[in-house]
């Protein structure tokens, strides 16, 4: 079962990374994403970063959605 799990989830990672890692918009979407986290943490603004970083982890969802719906599987 834990195997199974595994290989389920390097699956939809795989199809997350193809999406956004070869997208340019996306590699630009996530430096502006980094950037502005990174002014957050410099500033101290606790709060503020931690909303961009559950933002950011949050990110891939939409997509693993997609491509357990099948949306992603044949692109």
């Amino acid at each position: 079962m834990r195997e199974r799990l595994f290989d389920l989830a390097a699956r939809y990672r795989f199809i997350w990374l193809r999406k956004t890692v070869l997208s340019v918009e996306m590699l630009e979407d996530k430096h502006d994403q980094h950037q502005t986290l990174t002014k957050a943490i410099l500033a101290r603004d606790a709060a503020r970063a931690s909303e961009l970083m559950r933002q950011h982890l949050l990110t891939p969802i939409p997509i693993i959605q997609q491509a357990m719906s099948g949306k992603l599987l044949t692109e």
